[in-house]
C-alpha cells in the first residue's frame, strides 16, 4: 500500500440535509457511522423528505446545523443561536418559520415510536471519503480557488501528500487503511445540486457542479464500506491499495 496523507477532518450528519458536526472520531459498521442520518425533514403535506439539490424551497435547510448529544435526541441550531431539540415542542413553529411552509421531522427506519417513519430520498453509503487533492483539482480547473470541502458533505476527508488530481477514481474496487480500519471502496461519489447551493460562509456557486460534469464525469469522492466495525479519528494515517 502507498501512504496518501491522513484524517483532517470527520463529520456526522444527524439529520439529513442539515448542516453536520465536525468530530474528533466517528464509529462505523456495516449499517453506517453511528448517530448519522437517523432523521429527515419532510414535507407533512406529501409526505416527501426534504430535497434541497431539487427543489429551492428546502436549501434554507443548510443554514441549520444538526449536532448528536451524548444522550437524547439531536439538536437543531438556528443561525441566531437558538437551539432546540427534536422533541422540543417550540420546534415546529420554528421550521415554519424558517421555511415558510409547514416542516417535519421523521425517522428513517425505525426504532422511535415518537417519530413518524420517512422514506429518504436516497441510501446513504457507510462512509463518503473526499481528498484534498480533488477539491484542488477542481479549484485549479474552474479558477473557483479555494473551494470549501463542505460542499461535497464528506463523513472523512483526507489530506493528501500529494495534490495528484482526482486521486480516489483510481480506488474504487480496493481496499484504503485509515489507521488500523481496512475501508473496501464501493463506487464513485455521483454529485448533484447540493455542490452548488449556498450555505453559512460560501455562497451559491454552480460552477463548483458544472466543474465536476465537465471534468470529471460528475464524481469527486467515494462510496466506501468498512469490513468490520471500525473508530475512524483526526489524525489517523491513510494508505491505498494502488
Amino acid at each position: 500500500m502507498r501512504k496518501i496523507g491522513r484524517v483532517r477532518e470527520v463529520w456526522r450528519y444527524p439529520v439529513s440535509s442539515l448542516g453536520g458536526e465536525p468530530l474528533a472520531s466517528i464509529t462505523v459498521s456495516a449499517e453506517g457511522i453511528e448517530g448519522d442520518r437517523r432523521f429527515a425533514l419532510f414535507d407533512p403535506e406529501t409526505g416527501l423528505a426534504a430535497a434541497p439539490e431539487k427543489e429551492t424551497r428546502w436549501r434554507p435547510a443548510l443554514f441549520i446545523t444538526a449536532s448528536q448529544p451524548a444522550t437524547g435526541l439531536p439538536v437543531l441550531r438556528f443561525a441566531d443561536g437558538a437551539e432546540h431539540a427534536l422533541d422540543d415542542g417550540e420546534l415546529p413553529d420554528r421550521l415554519a418559520e424558517h421555511f415558510g411552509f409547514p416542516v417535519a421531522i421523521g425517522l428513517v427506519g425505525t426504532g422511535d415510536y415518537r417519530f413518524p417513519v420517512v422514506s429518504n430520498r436516497y441510501k446513504p453509503a457507510q462512509l463518503h471519503l473526499v481528498t484534498t487533492a480533488s477539491v484542488s483539482a477542481l479549484a485549479a480547473i474552474t479558477g473557483l480557488a479555494p473551494i470549501d470541502a463542505r460542499r461535497f458533505r464528506p463523513s472523512v476527508l483526507i489530506e493528501t501528500e500529494d495534490e495528484a488530481g482526482f486521486m480516489e477514481n483510481d480506488w474504487v474496487g480496493h481496499t484504503v487503511r485509515i489507521g488500523e480500519a481496512e475501508i473496501h471502496v464501493t463506487e464513485a461519489s455521483r454529485r448533484c445540486g447540493m455542490t452548488l447551493v449556498a450555505q453559512p460562509g460560501l455562497a451559491e456557486e454552480p460552477d463548483v457542479l458544472r466543474g465536476i460534469m465537465r471534468h470529471n464525469k460528475r464524481n469527486l469522492g467515494v462510496y466506501a464500506t468498512p469490513n468490520e466495525g471500525v473508530t475512524i479519528s483526526v489524525g489517523d494515517e491513510v494508505y491505498a491499495e494502488i
